[in-house]
């Protein structure tokens, strides 16, 4: 194994360390008076701001080699587009269709079937809008078709 080839492990290591004592200390600063929550709104960026520093430092001490794969690039970069376009049309679209086209092209870029991964894509989809707008009451776009 080379070391030019741990580089890249070492770097997203440290940016996921960074980013992760970043979130705890922004965490840390957010006081919200008139939360009726005892625990606030700091609970969980704090939690996943740990979480990801810990995992950064990990891949920052014990970098492995990673080999790719003929192929890889297409799929990450499809996933990456996905990603960035999504913020993009979730208010357009709405929640829902823009989740499900999310996941679809994630699910698409990770070769699911056609049917199946629509399939899928949908029902997680509904699953999101039933677990954070119904149960947790935290508002999402509706879009023109209302959902």
């Amino acid at each position: 194994m080379n070391a030019a080839g741990l580089w890249g492990d070492r770097i997203a290591g440290a940016l996921f360390l960074l980013v992760g004592v970043g979130a705890v200390w922004h965490a840390w600063s957010l006081d919200v008076s008139f939360a009726a929550d005892p625990v606030g709104p700091k609970v969980f960026p704090m939690v996943v701001g740990a979480i990801l520093a810990i995992a950064g430092a990990a891949i920052l001490l014990r970098p492995d080699h990673v080999e790719w794969e003929r192929g890889d690039y297409g799929r990450v970069i499809l996933v990456a587009v996905a990603s960035f376009i999504y913020p993009l049309i979730l208010d357009p679209l709405g929640f829902v269709p823009a989740t499900t086209l999310l996941c679809f092209a994630c699910a698409k870029a990770f070769r699911g079937p056609t049917l199946g991964s629509a399939i899928a894509s949908v029902a997680l989809a509904a699953c999101f809008l039933l677990l954070i707008d119904i149960l947790l009451g935290l508002p999402l776009p509706r879009g023109p078709l209302g959902i």
